[in-house]
């Protein structure tokens, strides 16, 4: 039996099936709409006249017909089918990739091409007759003056998807699919256009019925519009209201090799490469894998049969309900139908995965699917066991039960993201879910969780209860960010996530970015398909994040937390937007007897871009008046703003400012003021001479806090004297906010130093963390300098004390110890990566000798918590031969988890040679995972070594990293970030703007924002570099 005659049966054909088919592959070309009604419809009594002009008419309709005949035997003896004909007369392809899948190599078996196929002149002349139709369509709408639905960026509102029933055939040995979808279609405004979205796929056939009738509507043609990825169907009459029609569509696809849609990926088992075909939709992409209507405001229901070798398995959202097999090795499994749900995070894959699975309270089945060796190994254990309770956390937060029977966490190899959300079946690459605990440390355990923690709370924000457009796209991804802390306090409570990680992590690193001109409000415009992927970006994931944070803060954390039920509970299965949630935590705060208008506030941080920077002035008059000013903080005033009608100094925020007062011994409890205005003043009534001021206690809001010299130097004389009057996180957040006030010129460049100059007493983690990430840019700006080693030996000071106290960790830690020493090991592993990195030469000595003891007995005895830091060290301080086994045991290596650092190591060589070996090897698949490559290129730039070589390498590739990234959330910022954060000479901003006036296509905004970040650098350096430099000379003389 052929590969023809294995696809499924076709339901029963009615004589206006055929009638409609015919139509179809025919093209309906010839009259317009109601035409033939007119030609063949009864006529009054006429002249003789008019009777000879009707016979001249029946004869010439009588040659038509014998001429169709005898081209349509033609047809036939050449086996030209019907199928190949219909998709090309309705409205050819236009070009590959864009709509189409032109050629016998982009078919699959049993849906292909003949092998007979037309010259490739009759293809053209079909294509430009298809071109002339959706043309002379384009005109008629031009000359009503509209835009015609189809090259509107958003799809016309008249029709919605009620349900969708998809049939698909995963031939995995030449990589293509076939599919058949039925949609049901509900009219809300007459029309004869249907309109949805189609990529990348060639359509064999389009049939029009009305619901759970016989009869049909005639099809008059169909066509692809590329600029808008839209299929358009246009019909002989409209379709009338009320009434539900069901469309049906036949095509056939690749599953590419790329990283969205229904892509493929491998691994090799037993020396054998093994293929898995797996679809990332969002945001955009599940019309790269069947006709659909791809806005999230289009929430349906979806019936999924998916048929495939028997050597593999199938999975989607919902269970499979029937497995139908057959004899020739072949087995259909048909989904259970979906809840109302977008398209974007509808998911399916084909594997031959085994899982392990557990049951939570509610009896929700949990599995985890990887790779038959990782399962034996028990490396998707650690992820299986917390997400069970991580569903138990969320079903007892929200009080919203999960609403699946069956969540299925999907380990692949090859993604473009961490992990995707799809309800039902989270898809995650494997280095963010497995995890051996013989080989991970605690740094890539909590990477592990949090990811995990963030996808489980999509199951809510985002899948039960979906943004309506993504502009408001930091609604589920903010609030998901934001739990990945709220959720591992509750799997780990000795951590303080929420309250200590979240500042370093999210607060201080989301600032940087937000701090340029060139960033944009946390809720921005979307109108092209184009500025969907921007919206994806750390200010909706982070900036949402700290939003959240602050307003659950200044409401109340159980106040919030009964918000954000009845949010959940009023809108699940459907969409909400930004002010369906503010109205409904007003409510919240309403019941608690508290009234504050949620959504006045909220919009001037929403709708806003940036942040402010406060600034408390004592009053040098009046005693116990503090003057309050608030303005726009950007790293470089001289750059031009991104909109020039709203100059900095138009921004204006309501700001729920905390403060405190405290002497050598004590602190006030907090008091809160709002700020609106530019300038306030206020009366502080326990302010005396020898007080300090604090504000934004514990950094809840998303600003920072500038003070008058005085205070700042009252708060580096507590620090020094007794530091833990002053709690962790005011500590980590007088830190951060000390070097970037600085670095903008907001303040002195010698303060901040100042400040870390009591880090011989610093016993926490938070603070030590906070300098870490703030002296990294700055280290940066000063790596290449002359003087660089005055810097070096100044920070060096700062960690010596600390890093004898602390010493090296053994190697004997156990998952016993991962909770109880969390806070310790952290502290430690800081302290050591800052030795290292600044040059501590008994550090130094200590990551030789283990790398040497590696190599010598072939036991890896490095302790876990410092080995990416060990593999780096000794690969930059010893030679080729050390880099050639760090190299061969990431080849070697099956834990994932420990062949990221070991590629991240081989970036830290001082060879400039094995630096661009590695550059060259990155962009080859089979060597370097695509989402790594991005990586390797980032870390030769972060090496002083390699920054030049990266640079060069970056814009010499440019075209094909776009290609590779270009349609992938975040990969493209990532990458343009990443290489050229650090470069700070004129000849490099010269080289950057150059680039960008010569590149093609992709990342503008990415770009502007380098540009913006590259003059920021130079102009730190020429106005503050040797202000700097002459402090530190002075201060390591005393």
């Amino acid at each position: 039996m052929d590969l023809e005659e294995k696809r499924e049966k076709r339901p029963p054909v009615t004589p206006m099936m055929i009638e409609e088919e015919a139509a179809l592959r025919n093209g309906s070309r010839g009259l317009p709409p109601g035409s033939w009604a007119e030609a063949a419809g009864p006529r009054p009594r006429t002249t003789e006249r008019h009777i000879a002009v009707h016979k001249r008419l029946v004869l010439g309709f009588a040659v038509s017909i014998l001429a169709l005949l005898a081209v349509t035997m033609i047809a036939v003896l050449l086996s030209v089918r019907f199928e190949e004909c219909s998709a090309a007369a309705d409205g050819p392809p236009r070009g590959t990739g864009n709509g189409s899948l032109p050629g016998p190599a982009r078919q699959p078996p049993g849906a292909g091409q003949p092998p007979g196929r037309p010259e490739q002149e009759e293809e053209e002349k079909e294509a430009r007759g298809g071109e002339v139709a959706e043309e002379e369509e384009e005109e008629e709408w031009q000359r009503r003056r509209e835009l015609p639905p189809w090259t509107r960026p958003r799809l016309p509102r008249h029709l919605r998807p009620l349900h969708y029933n998809l049939m698909l055939s995963a031939f995995m040995e030449n990589f293509t699919f076939s599919g058949e979808v039925n949609v049901q279609l509900e009219v809300l405004n007459a029309s004869r256009y249907i309109v949805l979205h189609a990529h990348r796929m060639h359509i064999e056939a389009v049939r029009v019925a009305e619901d759970k009738l016989a009869g049909g509507v005639r099809v008059d043609r169909s066509f692809f519009y590329p600029q808008t990825q839209v299929f358009v169907v246009v019909l002989n009459r409209s379709l009338e209201v009320q009434k539900s029609y069901n469309l049906k569509i036949i095509y056939n696809a690749l599953i590419e090799n790329e990283l969205l849609g229904f892509f493929r990926s491998s691994y090799v088992l037993h020396g054998e490469r093994r293929f898995l075909g797996v679809t990332q939709f969002s945001p955009t992409h599940a019309r790269k894998a069947f006709p659909c209507f791809d806005e999230p405001i289009y929430k349906a229901t979806f019936k999924i049969s998916i048929r495939h070798q028997a050597t593999y398995l199938s999975l989607s959202n919902m269970p499979v309900e029937t497995s139908v097999f057959e004899e020739d090795g072949w087995v259909t499994d048909h989904f259970s139908q979906t809840p109302l749900m977008s398209t974007y995070y509808l998911a399916w894959a084909v594997c031959n995965f085994t899982y392990r699975e557990t049951v939570t309270r509610s009896g929700v089945v949990v599995r985890l699917y990887a790779r038959p060796d990782a399962i034996r190994r028990g490396s998707g254990d650690y992820a299986l066991n917390i997400t069970r309770r991580l569903i138990e956390f969320y079903e007892d937060y929200f009080k919203v039960p999960y609403s699946l029977p069956k969540l299925d966490l999907l380990a692949v190899p090859k993604h473009p993201y961490a992990a995707m959300e799809n309800w039902g079946l989270s898809v995650f690459v494997e280095q963010r879910i497995l995890l051996d605990p013989s080989i991970s440390s605690i740094s890539y355990l909590l990477d592990v969780t949090m990811v995990i923690v963030h996808e489980l709370c999509h199951q809510w924000f985002g899948d039960l209860v979906t943004p309506v457009w993504w502009e408001d796209v930091w609604l589920k991804e903010g609030f998901a960010h934001y739990f990945e802390f709220v959720g591992t306090d509750y799997l780990y409570p000795g951590w303080n996530m929420e309250k200590q990680r979240f500042l370093t992590d999210v607060l201080h690193e989301v600032m940087l970015l937000d701090g340029l001109a060139s960033s944009h409000p946390v809720s921005q415009e979307v109108q092209q398909a184009t500025d969907i992927d921007r919206v994806f970006d750390w200010i909706a994931y982070k900036k949402g994040a700290a939003l959240i944070r602050m307003l659950a803060n200044f409401m109340g954390h159980s106040v919030f937390q009964m918000g954000l039920q009845d949010y959940l509970t009023i809108h699940k299965y459907g969409n909400a937007a930004r002010n369906d949630l503010w109205n409904t935590l007003s409510k919240a705060l309403k019941r608690v007897g508290k009234s504050v208008n949620i959504q006045q506030v909220m919009d001037q941080w929403t709708l806003q871009m940036g942040y402010p920077v406060i600034t408390i002035l004592g009053n040098e008059t009046t005693d116990s008046v503090i003057v309050i000013s608030q303005e726009r903080f950007v790293y470089d005033i001289d750059a031009k703003p991104k909109d020039p009608a709203l100059g900095d100094s138009s921004y204006l925020w309501q700001i729920p400012l905390t403060i405190a007062v405290g002497n050598t011994s004590h602190i006030s409890s907090e008091a809160i003021i709002w700020v609106s205005n530019k300038s306030e003043h206020h009366r502080v009534p326990a302010l005396e001479e020898a007080s300090w001021l604090l504000g934004n206690i514990n950094q809840t809001g998303y600003f920072r806090v500038n003070y008058d010299i005085r205070n700042w130097r009252l708060l580096i004389n507590q620090l020094t004297r007794n530091h833990e009057v002053i709690s962790v996180s005011n500590r980590a957040g007088l830190i951060d906010d000390a070097f970037n006030l600085a670095r903008a010129g907001y303040l002195p460049q010698n303060i901040p130093l100042e400040i870390i100059r009591y880090f011989s007493e610093e016993k926490d983690f938070l603070p030590w963390h906070a300098a870490s990430r703030a002296l990294y840019p700055l280290d940066k700006l000063l790596d290449r300098a002359e003087n660089y080693n005055i810097f070096n030996e100044y920070i060096l000071r700062q960690v010596a004390s600390m890093y004898l106290k602390l010493g090296w960790p053994t190697n004997n830690l156990n998952k016993s110890l991962v909770q109880a020493s969390y806070q310790h090991e952290e502290l430690r592993r800081e302290v050591i990566m800052l030795a290292c990195s600044f040059g501590n030469k008994h550090c130094h000595q200590q990551a030789a000798t283990l790398i040497s003891d590696w190599i010598s007995s072939n036991r890896n005895r490095i302790p876990l918590n410092v080995r990416d830091i060990v593999y780096c060290t000794g690969v930059s301080l010893m030679d080729e031969d050390v880099w050639e086994f760090i190299w061969m045991k990431f080849h070697s290596t099956t834990a994932v988890s420990e062949k990221k650092i070991l590629l991240e190591a081989l970036t830290c060589s001082d060879d400039r040679n094995l630096l661009n070996r590695l550059l060259n090897l990155s962009l080859n698949s089979e060597v370097v995972l695509d989402q790594d490559a991005i990586d390797v290129i980032i870390h030769v730039a972060r090496n002083p070594h390699g920054r030049d070589l990266a640079w060069k390498f970056f814009r010499e590739k440019w075209k094909i990293l776009n290609a590779r990234y270009g349609e992938a959330l975040f990969m493209n910022s990532k990458l343009v970030s990443g290489v050229t954060e650090f470069l700070n000479t004129e000849e490099e901003l010269r080289e950057l703007k150059n680039f960008i006036k010569s590149y093609e296509g992709g990342a503008a905004v990415s770009f502007s924002r380098a540009v913006e970040t590259v003059e920021a650098n130079v102009r730190w350096k020429k106005l503050y570099k040797e202000e700097l430099f002459q402090w530190l000379r002075k201060s390591l003389t005393h």
